[in-house]
């Protein structure tokens, strides 16, 4: 049954078949043409047997009352198959008639295997049966999985212990039996990239044994994995972020006399809070700012004195004003601008040419639309609002400018030191992974503290955090 352009849909007998040789256990059942033929199938199955209706075209059978369930004698077969294979439509193509054993059990568990778009092929498990959807119990594990992985996705379960342990006389489930079924779809995507999802629902449980008694297969293109980046050594993360949090000087563009503005107040900080290094702020007329000298331009920046700029100029001139740093020798930005992603199509268009700009100049870039950045190892406060935390091993990096902030409002009052903080803004280039990778390999660093509102390469989101712990 073709549901998308793209998508194959299987029919039940067809999903059972491809899963049998990963480990799945299905019950007893037959594939036939005719109701003699089910009778026959009946018999052969010691009590009572559940009847559906397949085919190529059929994917969906509740909806359509394709299923009888509880049938017992060739009497009850009978009427079971002449009643669904009068059911079948033109348009459901070759029919046949599946007769399979009724599970009897208590417990239901849902499995499966679905393909997201950022983390790639995950297994899933969940609670199944009538509350599945109230509950909503389910967990999910992006591959590769280990055998401890697959044991740890039972204990995630919040209802797990109704399958762990005895439950209205029914004995555990064997662990090892749904590890396996685990293990199973996970070796399943790994070969087979052009199936899209696998639905095993339900799955009872009977004398601790899951056997799963319906199953639905999708498959589609195949399927690009979410690839795991090449990690790179310690020594060339810390050098390529070591200008944005050890930088031996700082342009300030965009500085300001008025005590609202950005420009303004980030000088301000940097000096309050006493940056080790030196500040080259800049001031088309160069007027002088809480008494220092300011600069007409960048052209004035002495070359190789600066590794790092911020930016608070207006957001169509800061291609241009990258290009002029680079030239001095600035590695990283941070890019306080608004105007960009945030801001709509044309934003959106201003974005994309300032990271183009920033990955041919080799230069790493946070924001833009961020807070600032600090480095309490370099005494340096570099952002557009005032806190600034007591040294100490936490490492911060926020998606939400306003979180950063509260993170360390809450270390100035409580004294829980921090090593370094970034509000990443639109994170344009460099995104949360890239900052646990840091903190990762930052000898200042012992502990990350993150607020993730969207992970964007979730495959490197999980190394990195691997790294971290």
């Amino acid at each position: 049954m073709t549901n998308h352009p793209a998508r194959q849909t299987l029919s039940e007998a067809q999903s059972k078949e491809l899963l049998r040789p990963y480990g799945v256990t299905f019950a007893e059942e037959a594939v036939v043409a005719d109701v003699d033929a089910a009778i026959r199938a009946a018999e052969a199955i010691d009590g009572a047997v559940a009847v559906k209706l397949g085919g190529d075209g059929i994917a969906h059978k509740t909806e359509r009352g394709l299923v009888r369930l509880g049938v017992r004698g060739a009497a009850g077969v009978r009427a079971a198959a002449e009643e669904l294979l009068a059911l079948a439509r033109a348009d459901d193509g070759a029919v046949h008639l599946l007769v399979a054993e009724m599970i009897q059990g208590q417990r239901e568990l849902i499995a499966g295997l679905i393909r997201d778009p950022q983390f790639g092929p995950c297994v899933v498990l969940g609670l199944g049966g009538v509350l599945a959807e109230a509950l909503e119990d389910v967990t999910f594990a992006a591959l590769p999985i280990d055998r401890s992985e697959a044991d740890r996705m039972i204990d995630r379960l919040e209802q797990g212990r109704v399958f762990t342990e005895s439950f209205r006389g029914e004995v555990a489930i064997d662990r090892s039996a749904l590890v396996d079924l685990l293990m199973g779809l996970g070796r399943l995507a790994e070969e087979r990239p052009d199936i899209a999802s696998v639905d095993l629902n339900p799955v009872i449980v009977r004398a601790g044994c899951p056997i799963a008694v319906d199953a639905l297969v999708e498959l589609g293109p195949d399927a690009v994995s979410a690839e795991t980046q090449p990690s790179e050594s310690d020594d060339v993360i810390r050098a390529r972020f070591g200008p944005l949090f050890h930088p031996r000087g700082i342009v300030v563009a965009g500085v300001s006399s008025h005590p609202g503005k950005f420009g303004f107040v980030t000088l301000h900080n940097l000096m309050r809070f006493g940056f080790e290094g030196s500040i080259f702020p800049v001031k088309p007329d160069g007027a002088e700012v809480l008494g220092c000298e300011t600069l007409t331009g960048v052209d004035a920046v002495p070359d190789g004195a600066a590794d790092m700029v911020f930016v608070c100029t207006p957001n169509r001139a800061n291609v241009a004003l990258l290009r002029a740093c680079a030239k001095k020798g600035v590695r990283a930005a941070f890019i306080a601008s608004a105007g960009y992603g945030e801001a709509g199509e044309e934003g959106r268009a201003l974005q994309e040419e300032l990271v183009a700009v920033a990955d041919d100049l080799g230069m790493v870039m946070i924001g833009p639309n961020g807070q600032g950045v600090v480095s309490t190892p370099a005494h340096m406060c570099a952002q557009i609002v005032a806190p600034y935390p007591p040294s100490g091993s936490i490492g911060i990096a926020s998606q939400s400018g306003n979180l950063v902030s509260s993170f360390m409002n809450y270390s100035v009052s409580t004294g829980v030191g921090v090593s370094k903080a970034v509000s990443l803004g639109n994170s344009a280039q460099v995104g949360l992974a890239e900052m646990l990778e840091y903190f990762a390999v930052d000898p200042d660093t012992h502990v990350a503290l993150t607020y993730v509102e969207s992970v964007g390469d979730g495959a490197r989101f999980r190394q990195a955090a691997s790294r971290l712990t």
